[in-house]
């Protein structure tokens, strides 16, 4: 038996975020105008909350949706579209998220923009044999329990990995980007593992009316990576690599 069932996978988040090189620009009447512009593209919210400098849109059915506009800083405008425990599929999020980013333009009529940053995030769920720390600390770390006693006689309830990896590209056409990768039991479940993927790329872009901020793209490239390079570091232990290669055949 694998000691992580791959078939088990469930995506627990789905999160595309725009940092706009803009000044805040939201009052009633353009909070108003969204709305109606959002509505155009087929999606409804159900919740509508207003603060300083941030305004937030969530809804439940057919899928949670969320969207998000803040301004982190002077001159500079936060876009965030996210799904938590989704109810639907990576593309079908991505449509959604296209969506709103089309309204998002129509509603400040923007017909040029500058996206300083965009960045993508995928939390996928593992069912594990064992407890999910265990598995990393003792077979994908090759650790011993014992290590803990320098900690006192007291039982770990959980943890983790964090890889940062900085900026990079591995092909001429590719945008450079880093990645975040974070993995860890669930507390909630000790048999679930967890694990984070985030994807930052740094290189500023121009975008016009009606291209949208093409969201897809960039989160299939998350997904992709997720079910392939993050899957094969987490599922290849220390005894694997440690094994000798066969002899060959007389």
């Amino acid at each position: 038996m694998d000691p992580i069932n791959r078939e088990s996978r469930t995506s627990v988040r789905f999160q595309i975020r725009y940092v706009l090189a803009l000044p805040w620009a939201t009052d009633p009447a353009r909070a108003v105008r969204f709305q109606r512009a959002l509505l155009d593209e087929g999606l409804e919210f159900s919740q509508v909350n207003t603060l300083d400098q941030r305004l937030t849109l969530t809804r439940s059915q057919p899928s949670h949706l969320q969207i998000r506009l803040d301004a982190p800083g002077p001159q500079v405008v936060q876009v965030q579209v996210l799904s938590a425990n989704p109810g639907y599929d990576l593309e079908m999020f991505a449509r959604d998220a296209e969506a709103a980013t089309r309204a998002y333009q129509a509603a400040w009529h923007l017909q040029q923009c500058q996206i300083i940053q965009s960045s993508a995030l995928i939390h996928h769920l593992y069912s594990v044999h064992d407890h999910a720390f265990k598995y990393l600390w003792e077979v994908r770390l090759g650790q011993s329990p014992e290590d803990f006693r320098a900690l006192g006689r007291r039982p770990v309830a959980g943890g983790g990995l964090r890889l940062l990896l900085p900026p990079h590209k591995q092909a001429d056409d590719e945008e450079p980007r880093s990645i975040e990768i974070r993995a860890e039991s669930f507390l909630a479940e000790p048999r679930k593992l967890l694990i984070e993927t985030i994807f930052v790329w740094p290189k500023p872009r121009s975008v016009q009316a009606p291209e949208g901020f093409a969201p897809g793209p960039y989160l299939r490239q998350v997904e992709d990576f997720a079910a392939d390079e993050v899957w094969s570091f987490f599922t290849s232990s220390r005894r694997d690599r440690d094994v000798p290669p066969e002899p060959p055949a007389p």
